[in-house]
């Protein structure tokens, strides 16, 4: 899977409802994915899965926009931006990942925090 298409259809994940997002993870997510961020990591789907339904239960409505995927080697960087329920920017942030041999996300290291002078960040 190219990391351009895989980061924004990964991104949308975090904000779909549980039935959509077990099935979408099966798809981006390589069988044996990890994850971990400043709250620490995570090991496999389901809990990522459920990670995610708290992160929508703390942020309701919030959803990520991809602003920019950078990928070689099966390794890519992708530059998001969290919004709230009206679109407003709550953070702008960084993610990056391992790829498996079919190009899904199998090591995700997230939520670095960046700034931009971008407008369109």
């Amino acid at each position: 899977m190219d990391a351009e298409a895989l980061w924004p259809r990964y991104a949308a994940i975090w904000s779909s409802d549980p039935a959509r997002r077990e099935s979408e993870l099966k798809e981006c997510l390589a069988d044996d994915a990890s994850y971990c961020d400043p709250n620490g990591p995570l090991r496999g789907r389901a809990a990522l899965s459920d990670y995610m339904a708290g992160f929508q239960q703390s942020v309701p409505g919030g959803r990520f926009r991809i602003i920019q995927v950078i990928a070689h080697n099966g390794r890519s960087l992708a530059r998001w931006a969290l919004q709230n329920a009206d679109g407003a920017v709550l953070q702008l942030g960084a993610s990056f990942a391992h790829h498996d041999g079919e190009g899904r996300l199998k090591e995700i290291n997230g939520f670095f925090p960046l700034t931009s002078s971008d407008p369109a960040a």
